[in-house]
């Protein structure tokens, strides 16, 4: 009996696997290229306000405790040399070599203090070197593994909180960058196939007209090859090839597979002109950038860029130390130029190693080192097995269709000779039955 009240209860929600599908989801959107992208900035912020926090305090404590030395040593040099000149009776000479001693221990105090509390004279109140721009400027060294130097952490939690927050982050962002790269590589790809087809689409054009005409031109000359051999088909040798078929001009398919094959190639692979054009013309667009915000020369910006991008980073000149109403938009571009720019550069070098890739395969195949072509690639390709048995199905097949659709053989004249000897036959007896009368058979005279 059905109970018809079960409709009216609710169904228990699964709420198992509505959380794994949510977690699923969330997964798949933090390995997509706008959740890493989104993961790398968070991660910098994060890590930015993370070293701010173990840091700012102790440069704090180092910066008042080295401003009280440099004002102990200060008073002393004074003191001491002013009791010097007053109570010492020494000649002019002992006592220029005197003060010469007591400035020499002066600065060597002076670079002391630098080298363990990196106090170099700056307001403790107001100027920091953990502010928000450089401690973002400093978590992007280390995932970017550039490391300019220009600030380093002091205290031991520092210390262990950069070695771990490295060993996280460079993981995640050459993920990123590998991720990035691939797609800017195939936007320009695209960008240059399109700019390069509308370009050259009057030669294209050009190409596929002239040969459309030469494949009309061969396909008139093989029906009169072909008429003029089926009105004389007593003569040996005429029309007849060598390897047992008619010589009937192909039309052309060979040629127009290896145009379009390079048309494709060119297509699809970026020249080496191009990809230097655009690393260039990035380095020149960040120079200008930063010898107008930071005050550096032309080619000092020039060099900069190249150490950074290429990070090799020397930390001789470093952005975003010099305060000012535009230290945020400064900061702003200068993080996304070096960000978009690892990527660019990691683009240009992919490009660059598949045309270098694609040479080699080009040299090998011409010199006969290597074959290159598809059945190559499924012979040795271990996990192509069903492809390897359905491509040499579909060959055999191909093959067996075109010896269907191929005429005889007529390579020694030996057809000829045959329907020769049958045209001057007398008469043929065809016998349908044995009861049945005999018919006479006689060739039609022509």
């Amino acid at each position: 009996m059905t109970n018809r009240t079960a409709h009216l209860y609710a169904q228990p929600i699964n709420y198992s696997n509505r959380n794994r599908s949510w977690s699923r989801a969330f997964i798949q959107f933090l390995f997509s290229n706008l959740g890493l992208v989104i993961v790398v900035v968070a991660y910098s912020i994060g890590g930015a306000f993370l070293f701010i926090l173990l840091e700012q305090y102790i440069e704090l404590q180092n910066c008042q405790q080295g401003k009280v030395g440099e004002n102990v040593s200060v008073t002393n040099l004074s003191e001491t040399m002013y009791n010097y000149v007053v109570l010492s009776g020494d000649n002019q000479t002992v006592m220029y070599d005197q003060m010469e001693d007591y400035l020499a221990n002066f600065t060597t105090d002076i670079y002391a203090r630098k080298d363990q509390l990196r106090y170099t004279g700056q307001d403790c109140d107001t100027v920091s070197g953990w502010s928000f721009p450089s401690a973002m400027l400093f978590t992007i060294t280390i995932i970017t593994t550039i490391g300019y130097g220009h600030i380093t952490p002091v205290s031991w939690e520092g210390q262990i909180t950069c070695i771990c927050y490295a060993l996280i982050g460079i993981p995640i962002f050459l993920l990123c960058l590998a991720n990035i790269s691939s797609v800017l590589g195939d936007i320009f790809r695209f960008m240059y196939s399109a700019l390069l087809h509308c370009c050259c689409c009057v030669c294209r054009s050009y190409t596929r007209n002239r040969r459309r005409r030469r494949k009309i031109r061969e396909r008139d000359g093989a029906d009169n090859q072909t008429n003029n051999w089926a009105s004389n088909p007593s003569e040996q040798g005429w029309g007849l090839s060598t390897s047992g078929g008619l010589k009937t001009s192909a039309p052309g398919e060979e040629e127009e597979d290896e145009e379009e094959d390079a048309w494709d190639r060119l297509e699809s692979r970026v020249p080496f002109g191009a990809v230097i054009a655009i690393i260039i013309g990035y380095l020149c667009l960040g120079a200008f950038m930063f010898s107008h915000f930071e005050d550096w020369t032309m080619t000092e910006a020039v060099y900069f860029c190249y150490i950074t991008l290429s990070t090799i980073g020397f930390g001789d000149y470093v952005p975003g130390l010099q305060t000012g109403a535009m230290s945020g938009l400064r900061f702003i571009l200068g993080s996304i130029y070096i960000l978009f720019g690892l990527a660019l550069l990691a683009m240009c070098f992919d490009l660059i190693k598949e045309g270098i890739v694609d040479k080699f395969k080009w040299f090998a195949y011409k010199f006969g080192i290597a074959a290159i072509d598809d059945e190559e690639d499924l012979e040795y390709d271990d996990n192509n097995g069903r492809q390897n048995y359905e491509y040499e199905q579909r060959q055999q097949t191909s093959a067996k269709k075109r010896e269907a659709d191929e005429p005889p053989s007529y390579n020694d004249g030996r057809w000829s000779r045959n329907l020769k000897e049958k045209t001057n036959e007398p008469s043929k007896r065809v016998v349908s039955s044995p009861n049945a009368p005999e018919h006479n058979i006689t060739p039609e005279k022509h």
